[in-house]
């Protein structure tokens, strides 16, 4: 079974929005303290509803696709 995931940049102000992101379903892949930003990994089909929870969520200035976003990652389960 292959399984469309996509992965997106989130900058944050404050280091307690990681915790608020990780409650989301995605799988946070790395984050730096000192840049404050994050890279996240979901599920293509799940990602209207990550991308309306990140516009409501205080602490995150800005998010957008990562530059991996322009190959085709498949994984397969």
């Amino acid at each position: 079974m292959l399984v469309n995931r996509i992965s997106y940049i989130v900058y944050f102000k404050n280091k307690e929005v990681i915790s608020k992101i990780e409650a989301l379903d995605v799988k946070v892949f790395y984050v730096s303290q000192k840049a404050k930003y994050c890279t996240i990994y979901m599920d293509k089909n799940k990602e209207k509803e990550v991308r309306q929870a990140l516009e409501k969520m205080k602490g995150v200035s800005k998010y957008e696709p990562s530059l991996l976003q322009a190959q085709d990652v498949k994984f397969e389960v």
